[in-house]
């Protein structure tokens, strides 16, 4: 897990006040759009696993290392913040950062995917880190008015609560059949996960004096969590005759990991978390003349993992460049361009990777 995120957090090593998205799938700056494009298979697969079927020979697979904040600078937040096993902050640093972060909920989202694919069958790893600094009502008020570390309320509480998922490895397989009204591809991914939980959180004693930050109950005399679980999910992919025209579904934990954390939330009530819920997500992709692809996703249809949203983008290619733009109802605008095979997608905030969803 560690080298993972280490890899994650590194290709993002400057200071930025967007966020960003490196190379890998081009559906970033297409506002999460793509499930059923097919011109960049060894990225898309990561979304939709019918598509490594669309691969030929030996490729290099990557997919979209993305780095998503609300509140807080992504930049800031890199600085200050420890990636490290199965933890985001020390007990003894973890008070400081709920001061420094008090005026807003903040959370910071790091994911990627990195493997090689072999026409049709991939192995891969893949991380995901769901980490958010939450100060109560108290805090943040006293963070936007007083500031005065010995003006902290004594009802002020600030927790932080993080998640980190590494796939170790990623198996996936995919095949192609024709018909005489098209195309139809089916692949399967089988995760090997392992899952770390952690909640530490500060009451005023602790921020008033920058003492050690408190485990939250379910830790006992923990650091963190520790869980291996395993997942699969499903793709399928139609293409009209003519290739213009593709429709996809992918069903997210096809097979659902029997994983339950009994946890508390931010405020000291006891909750049973389930990161990982089935959910089914639809697109169609069009190719237009003149090098265009518009494309359409549905995610989480009917809900079951909270997370229903429309994505919509467009792709235009140039010669070597390729130009992007999209919205997700969800998150807002993206934008994002290709060159010399490496993508590059900016936005205020990205909507969470098909695959990569945590319920927590």
């Amino acid at each position: 897990m560690r080298k993972v995120l280490t890899l994650l957090i590194g290709i993002s090593a400057v200071s930025l006040w967007a966020d960003i998205s490196f190379s890998g799938s081009p559906s970033t700056g297409m506002g999460g759009a793509g499930l059923a494009i097919v011109r960049n298979p060894g990225a898309q697969m990561y979304q939709n696993p019918a598509l490594a079927a669309y691969v030929k020979g030996v490729r290099f697979g990557l997919g979209s290392f993305d780095f998503t904040t609300k509140g807080a600078s992504l930049g800031n937040l890199i600085d200050d913040l420890e990636f490290r096993q199965g933890s985001i902050a020390d007990l003894n640093t973890a008070a400081a950062l709920l001061r420094k972060y008090a005026r807003e909920d903040t959370r910071l989202i790091a994911t990627g995917d990195i493997g090689l694919v072999l026409s049709g069958f991939a192995i891969s790893a893949g991380a995901i880190v769901d980490a958010r600094l939450l100060p109560n009502a108290s805090l943040q008020n006293w963070a936007r008015t007083s500031g005065d570390p010995n003006a902290i309320p004594a009802d002020a509480r600030g927790d932080i609560i993080a998640m980190g998922v590494a796939s170790l490895p990623d198996i996936t397989g995919a095949a192609r059949f024709n018909f005489q009204g098209g195309e139809l591809a089916v692949g399967a991914r089988v995760r090997s996960l392992k899952v770390f939980y952690t909640h530490y959180f500060a009451d005023q004693n602790a921020l008033q004096n920058n003492q050690n930050a408190l485990r939250a109950a379910e830790l006992g005399t923990r650091d963190y969590l520790e869980f291996n679980t395993t997942s699969a999910d499903l793709g399928f992919l139609w293409r009209a005759p003519d290739g213009t025209t593709s429709y996809a579904m992918v069903i997210e934990n096809f097979i659902e990991p029997d994983l339950r954390i009994d946890a508390t939330d931010r405020n000291g009530n006891n909750v049973r978390l389930k990161p990982f819920t089935r959910s089914v997500h639809l697109g169609v992709a069009m190719e237009v003349i003149g090098g265009g692809v518009w494309a359409l996703d549905l995610i989480d249809v009917g809900n079951n993992a909270g997370r229903s949203e429309i994505r919509a983008g467009y792709e235009q290619r140039i010669g070597a460049l390729v130009l992007r733009s999209g919205y997700a109802s969800r998150t807002g605008w993206t934008a994002g361009i290709g060159i010399g095979g490496f993508n590059f997608a900016y936005s205020e905030e990205f909507p969470i990777q098909v695959s990569r969803m945590l319920n927590f």
